[in-house]
């Protein structure tokens, strides 16, 4: 029997956990809500597959080819997903709660609304991807690239996005608040009503990143680099603490009426 078959036999007994489908070729399978949890299905092929709604929880998807499948409200949760590639797929509203996602490929994927609650996504790649309203407190995405991605509106109080590339992301809106972004590269970034409260942005890169009306109360700039950032309505309760040259410089409250430009570049 092939690999399809095997599904299409069993599939009316509700689980398909046991089955080993390594390496399987499942792939353009019409296959919503079936249930996958703790199914094997590492390096296999389900590029164009229909999962919708279906539960993963569990699964074994190491290395799988998802390319372009559709998992919109799917059960993701604790699923391994390293290294696997999931370009152009549709994660809308998907439950990848604790799910691993190291070094995957999720370029041009959509992710709006869904939910990643401590999601490992080291070194990955997010290139141009989608992730507007998506939940993701504490998750994972250091080293990774999130270039052109768009996470407006996103919740990403507490992620670690340390040494990660955000050129021209697109991050309106979303709560960055108690996070890790040293060393980061945030060039061009849109950070418009974003909020950094207690964010960490040591020795990151803002050259024309855009803080409009942004959150910064205590946020972390310790050797940053804000050559050319764009302030305009810049709301601050406090000021920001910048130690430079191991000297605490305090910055006044300043709320221009009209675009700033500023044209500073701090280091140790």
């Amino acid at each position: 029997m092939t690999d399809k078959e095997i599904i299409l036999e069993y599939i009316r007994g509700g689980s398909l956990g046991i089955f080993n489908l390594c390496w399987a070729d499942l792939s353009a399978m019409h296959l919503p809500k079936v249930n996958l949890s703790g199914a094997n299905l590492s390096f296999a092929n389900l590029s164009g597959v229909n999962l919708a709604g279906a539960n993963l929880s569990g699964a074994k998807l190491a290395g799988a080819n998802l390319r372009g499948a559709k998992l919109s409200r799917a059960d993701l949760s604790g699923a391994d997903l390293n290294d696997a590639d999931l370009t152009g797929a549709n994660l809308i509203k998907a439950k990848l709660f604790g799910t691993q996602l190291a070094g995957a490929e999720l370029s041009k994927a959509n992710l709006k609304q869904a939910n990643l609650i401590e999601a490992n996504l080291i070194s990955s790649n997010l290139e141009k991807a989608i992730f507007i309203g998506a939940n993701l407190p504490n998750a994972d995405l250091s080293f990774s690239n999130l270039s052109f991605a768009d996470f407006s509106s996103a919740n990403l109080a507490g992620s670690y996005l340390s040494e990660s590339k955000l050129f021209k992301t697109k991050l309106l809106g979303a709560d960055l608040s108690n996070a890790d972004l040293s060393e980061a590269n945030l060039s061009d970034a849109n950070l418009s009503q974003t909020d950094l409260t207690e964010a960490n942005l040591t020795k990151a890169l803002l050259s024309n990143t855009i803080f409009y009306n942004a959150k910064l109360k205590d946020t972390i700039l310790k050797g940053a680099n804000i050559k050319d950032a764009k302030l305009r309505e810049l709301k601050r309760t406090k000021s920001i603490i910048i130690p430079i040259r191991r000297e605490v410089i305090k910055l006044p409250i300043i709320i221009p009426s009209e675009a700033t430009h500023v044209g500073v570049g701090l280091s140790n």
